[in-house]
C-alpha cells in the first residue's frame, strides 16, 4: 500500500530578467563591450547617448550620474594592438620547398604540419596518420614510410619542432648543436637514462655514465638551454594572445585609496526617442495591434537593459570598495603577509548582498594596483589560528614556506616534513599533508625534483 506524505518545499524562482542581470554581474569588461553590441544590435529601440543627450540633462541628474559611474576620471587609455604573426604552421610551409621532396612527400608533409599542435610536438601517432591520409587523400602508405618525412621536416625551423614527445625534440635540438664532449653526454642521458635524468637522481647517472659531478653539471647545463616547446612563439590563434583589461584600478592619492571602475570604453546607452514617439503616435491613432505590443516589447527592454548596466556598475563598486575596505593594510603596503583571511561571506554581509551575488562579481575580474594587477578572488583565503589566538590568512603561511623553499639549500632541500618542522619553529604548526598541499598550490615539487648538483 503506497504511503502518502505532505512535503513542504522552499524555492526561489528567478525572472528572465533576473537570469539576464546575473549573466552581466559575472562577465568582465571585455565581454561585456561585446554583450552590449550584441544588445544593440539585436533591440533597434536600444541606442548609444549622444554627447547632446549627456549635456541636456540636468546638472543634478548628472552629478547623480556621473558620481556613480566615475565617468568623470581622467583614465588611463590602455591601447593594446596584435601584429598579425605567422603561425608555426605557415612558418613550416614556407621552409617546405626547400626539402628535397617529390609531390607526394610534399602533400604528406604539409599534412603532418596540419596535425602538429601549438607547442610543435607530433602529438598523433604515425599509425592514426596514415589512416587519415587514406580517407581524406586517398594514400595508402605504411607509417614506416611516413618517418623519413618526419624526419624532414624535423629538419626545419624552429629546431626540435615535430618531435613525438619532449625527450626527442631534446634529442633534435642537441643533435643541431655544435659537437662537444658536454654534448655527447648529454645526449647519452637523455637517450639511455631518460628516467634516472627526469627524476634528477644525479648518483645513478654518474655511476652509470662513469662521469664526474663536473661534467654531469655541464651536461645538465646544455639541457637546460634547450627550448622545451620550440612552437610555442608562434602565434596560433587568429586573436593573438589574451591580453588582461583589468575591470578596476586602484589609485592612491595623499594615503587615501580610491577605487575606480574602468568603464570608459562602454557604451552608456538609452532607449530611442524616436521608436517612443512612434509608439505614442500608434497609440493615439489606435493603430496596429502588433506594432504597439512590438515596439512596447523593445523599448521595455531598452529601458532594462541601459539601467542594468547603472546597477551593475554600482554593484561592482560597491563590492571592490568594501574588499578594499577590509583589506586596507595590503593595498597601503603590497605586504601580502598584511593580507587578512576573507571569505564572500564577510563582503556579503557588509553590503547586504547574497553570496553568489559576490561569487560572479568577483569571478574573472582583475585590479590594477601599484603592486601589480591581481585577480579579485586572490584576495579571498582561509583563515589560520595561531597558539596566541590570533587569526592570519593562510596566505601569509604561503609566503613563509615560499621563503624557506627559496632559500634551502639546493644541493639537499628540505622534505615536507622539515618543510613542517621549519614552518613549527617560526610558529605555524602546519600538518606534512597541508604543506605538501601549500607546496603545490605555490608550484613548487616535490623535494627530489628540487634538487640541483
Amino acid at each position: 500500500m503506497q504511503k502518502q506524505r505532505l512535503k513542504q518545499e522552499i524555492g526561489l524562482k528567478l525572472s528572465p530578467q533576473q537570469i539576464q542581470f546575473l549573466g552581466l554581474l559575472q562577465i568582465p569588461l571585455m565581454s561585456l563591450e561585446k554583450r552590449i553590441e550584441e544588445e544593440l544590435e539585436s533591440n533597434p529601440a536600444l541606442e548609444e547617448e549622444t554627447e547632446s543627450d549627456k549635456a541636456s540633462e540636468s546638472s543634478e541628474q548628472s552629478w547623480e550620474k556621473s558620481s556613480s559611474r566615475n565617468s568623470n576620471k581622467e583614465e588611463t587609455p590602455r591601447e593594446f594592438t596584435h601584429q598579425r604573426e605567422l603561425s608555426l604552421q605557415e612558418f613550416l610551409l614556407e621552409q617546405l620547398p626547400m626539402l628535397n621532396l617529390n609531390d607526394l612527400e610534399y602533400s604528406i608533409s604539409e599534412f603532418i604540419v596540419g596535425c602538429l599542435d601549438d607547442n610543435g610536438f607530433l602529438s598523433r601517432s604515425l599509425l592514426s596518420i596514415t589512416d587519415d591520409l587514406l580517407f581524406k587523400m586517398n594514400l595508402e602508405i605504411s607509417e614506416y614510410d611516413l618517418i623519413p618525412i618526419l624526419k624532414s621536416i624535423q629538419s626545419l625551423e624552429p629546431i626540435g619542432v615535430g618531435a613525438r614527445d619532449l625527450q626527442e625534440c631534446l634529442l633534435i635540438q642537441l643533435e643541431n648543436k655544435e659537437p662537444s664532449s658536454s654534448i655527447t653526454d648529454a645526449i647519452l642521458l637523455l637517450s639511455k637514462h631518460y628516467s634516472a635524468f627526469s627524476n634528477k637522481n644525479y648518483e645513478k647517472l654518474m655511476r652509470e655514465l662513469n662521469l664526474s659531478e663536473d661534467e654531469l653539471k655541464a651536461a645538465y647545463k646544455e639541457i637546460e638551454t634547450l627550448n622545451p616547446k620550440p612552437g610555442a612563439s608562434f602565434s596560433n590563434q587568429e586573436e593573438g594572445n589574451n591580453y588582461i583589461t583589468p575591470d578596476f584600478s586602484l589609485e592612491v592619492q595623499n594615503d587615501e585609496l580610491k577605487v575606480v571602475l574602468n568603464n570608459s570604453k562602454v557604451k552608456q546607452l538609452k532607449s530611442s526617442e524616436y521608436y517612443k514617439n512612434m509608439l505614442k503616435n500608434l497609440e493615439d491613432t489606435k493603430g496596429d495591434k502588433e506594432a504597439i505590443s512590438f515596439l512596447k516589447d523593445k523599448i521595455e527592454g531598452a529601458n532594462w537593459f541601459a539601467n542594468a548596466l547603472i546597477q551593475r556598475e554600482q554593484t561592482l563598486l560597491n563590492t571592490m570598495n568594501c574588499i578594499v575596505k577590509l583589506q586596507m593594510d595590503y593595498f597601503k603596503s603590497g605586504d601580502e603577509r598584511t593580507l587578512k583571511p576573507m571569505k564572500l561571506m564577510d563582503i556579503a554581509e557588509q553590503i547586504n548582498l547574497d553570496i553568489s551575488t559576490i561569487s560572479r562579481v568577483t569571478n574573472s575580474k582583475y585590479i590594477e594596483t601599484p603592486y601589480g594587477t591581481f585577480l579579485l578572488k586572490d584576495f579571498f583565503s582561509d583563515a589560520y589560528s595561531k597558539e596566541d589566538g590570533t587569526t592570519i590568512s593562510n596566505k601569509v603561511v604561503k609566503s613563509h614556506l615560499k621563503e624557506i623553499v627559496d632559500n634551502e639549500d639546493k644541493k639537499k632541500p628540505f622534505s615536507d616534513e622539515e618543510l613542517s618542522e621549519r614552518l613549527g619553529e617560526k610558529g605555524y604548526h602546519i600538518a606534512r599533508r597541508t604543506v605538501a598541499k601549500y607546496r603545490e598550490q605555490l608550484d613548487f615539487p616535490v623535494a627530489r625534483l628540487r634538487r640541483t648538483l
